[in-house]
């Protein structure tokens, strides 16, 4: 039988535990109707404090932890918060009440889990109600973004067994490549230059010998504005790795960026931030033609595009990089660097049906330089290291139709 709120007031007084939901049970009466999150937070910190004083004074000590926690449990993402804020967790997973997060490549289960599926619901319909979305039996699964930029997808029944909610943690990270080498240790390995295939290479200049490390080696490429295209799996660090890579772009270089996630920050001074939308009620969608259309009115020196995910953002990408801006980037998910070329010609190939050789040409136009990471896992599965599998300079395409390849580093 549940507790009255008399008892559980009792129950707390006596084992001097923190009862979270019976505070906030407690002052949410007096909440109602506040709007604005200054406003809010201003609203719970007096109402937490005054039934502080009266009914729990030994809290007021711990005042700012009581605030927090009653907050999110009224407008957060409930013990979801805690992980949100923990440094080194890139993953959040809830399964029905369950909760997985992924820390510095391990996977845990989280101590505490919600308390009932009417809480996961009521966490779920606040990420959906704050991205504009709207979920239900008739649209069970929504794609959306959390108030720090995570991206977090929500599937509930009849499509799932029960309701998950999985959550990519938002990470900005400023690093340098010799900073980011801790995490990415191959950085730091010399390149081996290996040939692959001796073609006559027609249409770009053959890289002139190169000794030093893969850094070395990317920094060169960037700073001779090559395209690259990083291609590896989920979590494997691409745009990570594009984020460090543009410490190294011209400082007067006016740079695109387009994305569906807020990922990249850039540490230049003259940046365009460029953001999908989906489309939602009253609202059109917002394109990745949309964005590159306008970023070339922008006139930029340089684009990123975070990930190449449909076929209309894969086909304008290369058409526009076959006209101009030099020393582009952008990742695409595949497990190697042919399978990268594949994935794109295929993506391209959707969208507007060409000759295959054709396609081919246009890649290997656009694109210079194939960076492909992968992550190396233990017995149970959790991460050991990322590691860099593959740097190859995509020269040309043969008589044959095949991708002519030199590869840099590994293959």
């Amino acid at each position: 039988m549940a507790q009255t709120l008399t008892e559980r007031s009792w129950t707390i007084n006596k084992t001097r535990t923190a009862d979270y939901d019976l505070i906030a049970q407690a002052v949410r009466p007096e909440l109602i109707g506040i709007t604005g999150l200054d406003n809010i937070k201003i609203a719970v910190r007096d109402a937490v404090s005054r039934y502080l004083e009266v009914n729990f004074p030994h809290y007021l000590a711990d005042l700012d932890i009581v605030i927090d926690e009653v907050y999110n449990r009224l407008y957060g993402l409930g013990p979801l918060e805690k992980y949100l804020r923990m440094d080194g967790v890139t993953d959040i997973i809830v399964f029905g009440t369950r909760i997985m997060y992924v820390k510095d490549g391990v996977k845990y289960d989280a101590p505490e889990s919600f308390k009932d599926l009417h809480q996961v619901e009521t966490v779920y319909r606040r990420i959906v109600a704050a991205a504009n979305k709207n979920i239900s039996e008739a649209e069970p699964s929504v794609d959306a973004e959390l108030y720090d930029g995570s991206r977090v997808l929500v599937v509930i029944p009849p499509e799932a067994a029960e309701p998950y909610i999985v959550i990519r943690r938002h990470q900005k990270l400023m690093q340098k490549l010799d900073e980011l080498a801790e995490g990415l240790p191959d950085l730091l390995a010399p390149v081996t230059k290996t040939v692959r295939k001796s073609q006559i290479y027609r249409g770009k200049k053959r890289t002139e010998s190169f000794s030093g490390t893969v850094a070395e080696y990317l920094i060169d490429a960037v700073k001779s504005r090559k395209n690259i295209m990083v291609i590896g799996e989920t979590g494997a660090g691409k745009t990570t790795l594009i984020n460090s890579l543009t410490h190294y772009i011209h400082p007067n270089h006016i740079v695109a960026v387009l994305e569906d996630t807020r990922e990249i920050q850039a540490p230049l001074k003259y940046v365009y931030y460029f953001k999908t939308r989906d489309r939602t009620e009253g609202a059109r969608a917002i394109t990745y033609e949309d964005l590159l259309n306008d970023c070339l009115r922008a006139n930029p020196d340089r684009i990123i595009l975070t990930e190449i995910r449909t076929p209309e953002s894969a086909f304008t990408l290369v058409n526009v990089l076959n006209s101009g801006h030099r020393g582009s980037m952008t990742t695409i998910h595949a497990s190697s660097s042919l399978l990268g070329l594949d994935k794109l010609e295929t993506l391209i190939n959707e969208y507007k049906p060409l000759d295959k050789v054709l396609i081919r040409r246009m890649i290997a136009r656009a694109i210079d330089v194939l960076v492909y990471l992968y992550l190396e896992s233990d017995e149970l599965g959790n991460t050991k290291r990322r590691a860099i599998g593959e740097i190859a300079e995509l020269l040309d395409v043969d008589d044959n139709g095949n991708y002519v390849l030199e590869y840099i580093y590994g293959g």
